[in-house]
Parts: C-alpha cells; sequence; structure tokens
C-alpha cells in the first residue's frame, strides 16, 4: 500500500471523539509479563480508559500519548489528563529505552498505510527497553457481507484490501495476519491470540491479542 499519510484526525476531533472504545484490555495476561513497578506507556490512549485501569490496579508509572485533541480533552473527564502527552507528527515525545511495556490498543486499525504503521512501530521500539513487552490489541479481516461489501468499494479509491471508510470521514483498516506478522517481525512473539470483538459501532469483528518481545 501506498505509504502516503491519510489524514484521519479531522473524524477523531469530532464524532470519533464521542465513541466509547470497547476493544477489551486482557489484564490478566498483560501482568504475567509485566509488573506493577514497570513503566507502561498507551499510545494512541484515547481519554485514558486503560491508563486509569492500570492506576486502579497498582501500576503507578503509566503515561499516554494521543493525537487527537478532542480525545485528550476527555481524558481530563476522567482525570488522568495529567498523563496524557500530546503525539505529533507520528513522534512519542520521549527518550530512548525509556519504558519497559508499550500499549497498542485498537490503534492500528485508525493508521491505514503501511508506512505510518511500520514508522510508528518504529518508534515504539526506540521507547522501549530491550527486552520491553509490547501488547496489542486490535482488528482481522472479516468475511461476512457487510465487511466484504466496504472492503470491496474502498479497495480502488486506497489501493488496499481491508481499508474502509465511516460515516463522518473516519478511515479504518482490519489487518491479514501475514501484515500484522510481517510488521511485527522486529519483535519475538510471546503470544498471539485471535478473537472476536465488539467494535465502537456495536458489530461484531475479527480480532486478536499480541504480546512480543523487544
Amino acid at each position: 500500500m501506498d505509504s502516503d499519510k491519510i489524514n484521519c484526525l479531522e473524524y477523531w476531533e469530532g464524532k470519533g471523539a464521542e465513541k466509547n472504545f470497547t476493544t477489551p484490555f486482557k489484564l490478566d495476561i498483560f501482568s504475567k509479563y509485566v509488573s506493577p513497578e514497570a513503566a507502561v506507556l498507551d499510545v494512541g490512549c484515547g481519554y485514558g480508559r486503560i491508563i486509569n485501569e492500570l492506576r486502579r490496579t497498582g501500576y503507578a508509572d503509566v503515561h499516554g500519548v494521543e493525537p487527537s485533541a478532542g480525545l485528550r480533552a476527555r481524558a481530563e473527564e476522567l482525570s488522568c489528563s495529567a498523563f496524557v502527552s500530546s503525539l505529533e507528527n507520528g513522534v512519542i515525545p520521549f527518550e530512548d529505552n525509556r519504558f519497559d511495556a508499550v500499549l497498542l490498543i485498537a490503534v492500528l486499525t485508525c493508521i491505514p498505510t503501511d508506512g505510518e504503521q511500520s514508522a510508528l512501530v518504529d518508534e515504539i521500539r526506540r521507547v522501549l527497553k530491550p527486552g520491553g513487552i509490547l501488547y496489542i490489541n486490535d482488528f482481522m479481516l472479516n468475511s461476512d457481507q457487510r465487511n466484504l461489501d466496504r472492503y470491496a468499494k474502498y479497495e480502488p479509491k486506497h489501493g488496499c484490501y481491508g481499508v474502509f471508510e465511516l460515516e463522518g470521514g473516519g478511515v479504518l483498516r482490519h489487518f491479514s495476519e501475514e501484515r500484522i506478522v510481517s510488521l511485527l517481525d522486529s519483535f519475538t512473539t510471546v503470544e498471539f491470540e485471535k478473537v472476536v470483538y465488539t467494535t465502537m459501532n456495536g458489530n461484531t469483528s475479527n480480532g486478536f491479542y499480541y504480546i512480543g518481545r523487544r
């Protein structure tokens, strides 16, 4: 897929900023690999729901980065805005090797181009300590007619099967397993499981969770 940027931020400043996110975070799995003393970064943290969950369960050194000002404003409502920084131009505003673990929860789906996905994964590697943990939840390709129709509709426009648009301007992507394996080939896979999620719009979708080590 072309590596040119697709500007999706307008959606996440408007209608997207009003959504309640539903992709689950498997704290029981995460805590097997990451202790409460660890430094944790939630990339694309939205309004801070996972930051709050981690802090409630004893993780004290937790931070988030989020490109949408609308979602960062919602983080103030959850009293976690002090832990959320702006993510601009894909650059994570922390030093090299700062974190023991990074979360990426339903974020790759919001980045439709291969080039931007790879750039973000490179940034995550930069801020992760050697041996650090990357935890991902995200969406995979579906075979139901609704999804097949929209994949077919938007493939000519975006040049990639699995990319589709939402009402209001959002551009999202569902992934093949091959793309996920390729994107994360610089990490050592620790766990990978296919699951079914309920989306932020109330539909069901194939998905996966992944734990890898730098």
